[in-house]
């Protein structure tokens, strides 16, 4: 097959570094500079020196017996001209490259097929910019695009029907679904983490990214809208109730549940329900509920959990003795993994203006900096997320490796929620080093996917949990 180009420029070199050896080129310039080196390029025939728009020049060079019209010079309206040309002598396949978006109008109306590299870029860097997770592919020559975006857990479109969201412009192709293709139908419903591969015009990209990622922060209220806190004694009011309350307020939860737990009524029972009705009455909207000891406080959070519509649970930490861990004992991070939302071990370091998320590649990791991205978005905070490797002298590559690998997975979040995470990278024992740094932080938003302990193999999520100076919030699920 004979091609005649026009432009001996990179887009030229690269174009004949693809084409293999049944083409037969013919290249036009107006400079013969660059000839020496497109004549040893084996798709290369036949070189002529001259102005790429004069018919003479485009007839020496063989234009009424070539297949294809490649237009690749650096001025656009050399490409116009020559495609005119190329036009007038009956040539079928014409494509020009044009470089200012503002004319490709005036290619269109001659049926030029045109691809627009400044466009193309542009758009390409707006993409990466906005959502870099996100992947897209131009189609139509540039009117359309396919593009795949990940479903995030608070996007508007979770939850929904195709039916009910109902696209204009565009459609959804396919969605992958752990492990497998869905071909949706109007009944299919949007769930979070699908990976969606999606066609339309090419003006969709900000509409759907706003339907699939980006929406208002919804903590604690995607879980529910109440706040359970139990209530042992006066230390948990000293360290549970004021910030039970504080996450009430500015989180627009829609009311606190304080579950007090008392052997019978007694003068301490009494002190501390009138010590909640000092420090909540006329802040927020609260129900006291009275527990019998040997009704089982953990039990009672936990069926609450399931049936009182509860956001997020508040509680104080619960001393663990050296015999509790012989025997795998977690106490705390056990509970988190038996409730049906957020749990909290406040320490009375509220207002959130700090928050750390730990990162440790999991997905439970991921879903931690969700959140955290979300409180931070309520609380006006500053998030930042850290990564500890084995100490220096002994680490691995792969230990470093895995360690960057967390950190990465964190800001992926960050950049799909328009979020700025600042990346630590430490080395040494993962407990004393979250420790460490949890002084200059009011919360730490921990996401854990196990729940045993013992001396031979700790539970790093509930040592950091006891030993942080901060509250610490765990997520599981």
């Amino acid at each position: 097959m004979k091609v005649l180009i026009i432009g001996a420029g990179k887009t030229a070199r690269e174009l004949l570094r693809r084409l293999g050896k049944f083409w037969d080129v013919t290249l036009v310039d107006k400079s013969d500079k660059r000839f020496p080196y497109f004549k040893k390029m084996k798709p290369v025939k036949k070189l002529t020196l001259g102005d790429a728009s004069s018919n003479v020049v485009l007839q020496e060079a063989g234009i009424d017996k070539t297949d294809f019209f490649v237009a690749v010079t650096n001025r656009d309206e050399i490409n116009l001209e020559a495609c005119v040309l190329a036009q007038k002598h009956k040539i079928k396949n014409i494509i020009s490259m044009i470089n200012d978006s503002d004319n490709l109008q005036k290619f269109r109306e001659l049926g030029i097929r045109v691809i627009c590299g400044s466009y193309i870029v542009a758009h390409q860097i707006e993409i990466f910019l906005e959502s870099p997770m996100m992947l897209i592919n131009s189609v139509g020559e540039g009117r359309g695009e396919v593009l795949e975006i990940k479903a995030l857990r608070n996007s508007p479109a979770v939850g929904k029907s195709m039916r009910e969201i109902c696209p204009k412009d565009w459609l959804v192709g396919a969605i992958y679904r752990k492990g497998e293709i869905i071909i949706p139908r109007g009944d299919t419903t949007i769930q979070k983490d699908d990976l969606i591969t999606i066609v339309g015009h090419s003006s969709l990209f900000k509409t759907v990214s706003k339907l699939f990622t980006l929406d208002v922060p919804k903590f604690p209220l995607e879980y529910g809208r109440n706040i359970l806190v139990s209530v042992r004694d006066e230390q948990d009011i000293e360290t549970s109730v004021e910030e039970a309350i504080y996450l009430t307020k500015d989180f627009k939860a829609s009311k606190i549940i304080f579950l007090v737990s008392s052997g019978g009524v007694s003068i301490q029972y009494e002190a501390i329900i009138q010590k909640i009705v000092q420090l909540a009455e006329g802040k927020v909207e609260f129900d006291i509920k009275r527990i019998k000891k040997e009704n089982g406080l953990e039990e009672t959070i936990i069926e609450m959990t399931r049936h009182e519509n509860i956001g997020c649970v508040v509680t104080n930490l619960c001393k663990i003795g050296i015999l509790e861990k012989l025997m795998g004992t977690s106490k705390v991070v056990d509970l988190a993994h038996r409730i049906n939302c957020p749990l909290l071990v406040g320490k009375k370091r509220f207002p959130y203006k700090n928050i750390l998320v730990p990162a440790n590649a999991t997905r439970a990791a991921e879903l931690a900096a969700e959140v955290a991205v979300d409180i931070g978005r309520i609380a006006k905070a500053r998030v930042a997320t850290a990564s500890v490797s084995d100490p220096l002298f002994m680490a691995s590559k792969d230990s470093i490796k895995w360690a960057q690998t967390a950190l990465r997975h964190v800001r992926h979040i960050g950049e799909m929620h328009h979020f700025p995470i600042k990346e630590m990278l430490l080395e040494g024992n993962p407990i004393k080093e979250i420790a460490n740094i949890s002084e200059d932080f009011d919360l730490i938003v921990m996401g854990s996917s196990t729940r045993g302990m013992s001396i031979l193999k700790p539970n790093v999520g509930e040592h950091i949990i006891h030993k942080a100076k901060s509250s610490v919030l765990i997520v599981t699920s």
